[in-house]
């Protein structure tokens, strides 16, 4: 004989709601508002939905309705090698697990050269990287979505003071005395700008001109860009790179022209990696870590109060 009573995805689908979120509102768990509990505990009366089936499901682990709640890192990158070339994500992932500690979510990572059209399965939540500003707003319409730098009005983000550290950087540079002064910019992403808008204010203001570049976050164009401030200025005396991995290029560059660091030219960089620890570069210091367990923290509660801009600070070692 069938067994015909209703299912859990029948009282979702009556209530309007996904799976997921009607089996957080039956079991209480976080992540359901108040009227959305009582709207699907009302539906499952009404069709004779037994609650208990629920809690079968989630001991035994099953897909479907009752499976694990999951976290999406989405991180838009063409780069196919990103996630072991750029210490960024690995640092995200980090301070992930970290504010997760020991509940029962699942982290997944997810890296895409462009957004996906359809989104049929959509997690618990997600945190959101390198996404486009509408983008961003039409994922957060589809749940919780929280993004690492800023991104479009009304969606959630944590970032760190890019402008804060771009103008730290600086500052070094003028202080100590060099004039010949690179850089090596980041994409047009709001972090890669905003340290952009602090390193040429203190710059500006200092009346100091500067031999800029436009990069990606990868070496190899960090290289290519080196080379061409090196052209333009064969003298130059420092350079800023936008990010650890920016510098990376930078250097390879500068030795394959013969110019010593830090006695010939000083480079700071950007992240404070531990690419940054390796190569003694002096680099401002964003803490990534804490960055992404702030995100996944208002994720899971997302009355937390907005998130403030993580501070930055620079370290100086042998490079400058």
């Amino acid at each position: 004989m069938t067994d015909q009573r209703p299912t859990l995805a029948d009282v979702a689908r009556a209530a309007g709601v996904s799976r997921a979120a009607a089996s957080r509102a039956m079991n209480g768990a976080y992540g359901a508002s108040e009227a959305v509990r009582q709207r699907v505990r009302e539906v499952a009366a009404e069709l004779g939905f037994e609650p208990h089936a629920v809690a079968r499901a989630l001991a035994t682990g099953r897909a479907g309705a009752g499976r694990r709640e999951r976290v999406e890192v989405l991180i838009v990158d063409p780069d196919p090698d990103a996630m072991s070339a750029k210490p960024f994500y690995g640092r995200v992932l980090t301070g992930a697990m970290r504010a997760l500690g020991d509940r029962d979510i699942s982290l997944e990572v997810r890296r895409v050269a462009t957004l996906p059209v359809d989104d049929a399965d959509p997690p618990f939540g997600r945190l959101l990287i390198n996404v486009p500003g509408d983008a961003g707003i039409a994922y957060a319409r589809r749940g919780r979505t929280v993004a690492l730098g800023r991104s479009a009005p009304g969606v959630t983000f944590v970032a760190p003071d890019n402008d804060g550290g771009g103008h730290q950087a600086a500052a070094h540079l003028v202080t100590s005395g060099r004039r010949r002064i690179g850089a090596v910019f980041g994409p047009s992403t709001p972090c890669a700008q905003e340290r952009k808008a602090g390193f040429l204010r203190v710059m500006a203001a200092a009346g100091q001109a500067v031999n800029a570049a436009d990069g990606d976050f990868t070496r190899a164009r960090a290289y290519a860009a080196a080379k061409e401030l090196l052209a333009r200025d064969p003298r130059l005396d420092a350079v800023f790179a936008s990010c650890d991995v920016t510098a990376m290029g930078v250097l390879q560059a500068l030795r394959e022209a013969g110019r010593r660091v830090a006695d010939d030219v000083a480079v700071v960089g950007f992240d404070g990696s531990a690419l940054a620890e390796a190569a003694d570069l002096s680099s401002v210091y964003m803490p990534v870590e804490d960055e992404a367990a702030s995100a996944v923290e208002h994720l899971l509660d997302p009355a937390l109060p907005p998130p403030a801009r993580l501070p930055t600070r620079l370290t100086v070692r042998s490079s400058s």
